[in-house]
């Protein structure tokens, strides 16, 4: 997960920014198992200052899983 600005005091899990309810509601729709109270493969969080223009986005979501 990508947090853009300066790091918050707290970390960035404490980013006003930081939205587990959204990807929730996303893997809710698209990939249950995936949800946060359903047991989700690991995942990390990343903290960005700035990136290389004040105006450039970048978001990554990737998945790996192996089939069950």
């Amino acid at each position: 997960f990508y947090v853009k600005g300066p790091f918050p005091s707290g970390g960035v899990l404490s980013s006003p920014n930081f939205r587990l309810d959204v990807l929730d509601e996303f893997f809710a729709e698209h990939f249950p198992k995936h949800c946060s109270y359903n047991n989700p493969p690991p995942s990390e969080v990343i903290g960005v200052a700035a990136l290389a223009q004040p105006d450039l986005v970048v978001e990554l979501v990737v998945i790996a899983a192996l089939p069950d």
